[in-house]
């Protein structure tokens, strides 16, 4: 579903999420996919989602902008974060990725999964296998 199609206070309805966007707006502190979620986080820091389990994914072009590659995932991870949800799915490693940097790295790891459509799209389907694999590691169903 598209966040622009759903009310945010539905979101609590739901055991667990899987949430991802992309980033468009590199170098920005805030609004960095360019899409709904944008509006939405504040919303989203208002619910209480404890208990819940929530996963986060971005796409992002690791070459042309290398130097900001997936950086809205960790905008959507802290705001689904302070609304102490159990965060999930945030121990990718980075050495299969070939980029400058990115937001989404806290501690030498990717605290959600990055996918590049763009240039790595050939690595995307074994990514999103072994990332399932680290949900369904978590209780996810």
């Amino acid at each position: 579903m598209d966040i622009a199609d759903v009310a945010v206070s539905d979101l609590s309805s739901y055991d667990s999420l899987i949430v991802g966007a992309p980033t468009w707006h590199t170098g920005a502190d805030e609004g960095r996919s360019g899409t709904a979620w944008d509006e939405a986080y504040g919303d989203i820091r208002s619910l209480d989602l404890s208990g819940k389990k929530v996963a986060v994914f971005g796409v992002g072009d690791s070459s042309a902008y290398g130097e900001y590659f997936c950086d809205a995932i960790e905008e959507l991870h802290s705001a689904f974060r302070d609304t102490g949800a159990e965060m999930c799915g945030g121990n990718v490693s980075k050495d299969d990725y070939d980029f400058a940097d990115s937001k989404a790295l806290v501690d030498g790891v990717f605290i959600g999964l990055p996918l590049d459509e763009d240039n790595e799209s050939h690595k995307s389907e074994e990514r999103a296998k072994n990332w399932c694999k680290q949900l369904s590691n978590a209780g996810f169903k």
